[in-house]
């Protein structure tokens, strides 16, 4: 049941965004990462974009957690308590995907962008970074 109370948070959070999305980059409310925060346009396409997210994700939670119930893996608790965390995570790795794919599109992409996929760690003398 742990699925369908996380996923009903999830839905809550995102329908709370998709009716009242925040106006301003504010760290109490709302979608805030670095991308969001490049210009105006961006900000207002992260939070439409992370609340649909949230709703989605929240939604395939909610029935994944009645499915397990419906077939009685409740007993499996510390398996579904192990793995329930994978879905908050996810509406934010797909909005900042689809932020990046916005802001490059528009050719707005900040100069000091770093793609946290093409991130290479080389080997250099002295401390590490």
């Amino acid at each position: 049941m742990i699925y369908v109370a996380c996923g009903s948070l999830m839905m809550a959070v995102g329908l709370i965004w998709l009716i009242s999305p925040a106006k301003k980059p504010n760290r109490l409310y709302g979608y805030l990462s670095y991308l969001s925060q490049t210009n105006q346009a961006s900000f207002k396409f992260a939070q439409k974009r992370s609340s649909l997210y949230f709703l989605l994700f929240g939604f395939i939670q909610i029935i994944l957690g009645l499915a397990i119930h419906m077939v009685h893996f409740d007993r499996f608790f510390m398996l579904w308590l192990l793995t329930f965390y994978i879905f908050p995570l996810l509406p934010m790795i797909f909005t900042e995907k689809s932020l990046k794919k916005f802001l490059a599109q528009k050719g707005e992409l900040p100069h000091d962008y770093v793609d946290p996929d093409k991130v290479k760690h080389q080997k250099t003398k002295g401390f590490k970074d």
